[in-house]
């Protein structure tokens, strides 16, 4: 049996064309055997990744039909998150293995990336997780992203795969 959070319906609502030429989300499974979802992202940055850029992430509960904020929120510089976070930043080093922050402008495929792990005494267990990207331009914080992918903390038993006649 495995805890894991799937991960689905990818929406990349907006981006700012100054700072992306390209900015697509994918989410999809990898094996039938395999029941997590895995996520992917491809951009193409027109600006160094550093920790001018901003993420923020917000859990938002689905309850009673609808999808509620939470108290579960997580904010970062970028390279904060990529050399030290164990949630979303150990996702991101294993899907770009090698590579230290900052990064310099160009494309990026990140793929098969999941949540390691689920957070011990997570307050629920299905929801959204919205982010908003902002980036530090000459001293004024600008607004050039969001996106939300929907959240389930699931449980399954992964079947074993066997060939005829052996045990």
């Amino acid at each position: 049996m495995i805890t894991y959070i799937s991960t689905e319906h990818p929406v990349v609502e907006w981006i700012d064309t100054k700072y992306f030429k390209n900015f697509t989300l994918l989410s999809k499974r990898i094996s039938r055997e395999d029941p997590k979802y895995y996520v992917e992202v491809y951009v193409h940055t027109l600006f160094k990744l550093d920790n001018n850029l901003k993420p923020s992430f917000y859990f938002y509960q689905f309850l009673t039909n609808r999808y509620r904020p939470s108290f579960v929120e997580m904010h970062f510089s970028f390279c904060e998150m990529m050399n030290s976070d164990t949630f979303f930043g150990e996702t991101m080093r294993n899907a770009i293995p090698g590579r230290k922050c900052p990064f310099p402008p160009g494309e990026y495929d990140l793929k098969n990336m999941s949540i390691p792990y689920v957070p011990r005494g997570f307050p629920f267990a299905k929801g959204r997780i919205y982010c908003n990207v902002s980036f530090a331009d000459g001293g004024v914080t600008k607004h050039i992203g969001r996106g939300s992918i929907d959240m389930e903390i699931k449980v399954a038993k992964l079947r074993k795969r066997t060939r005829k006649g052996n045990l």
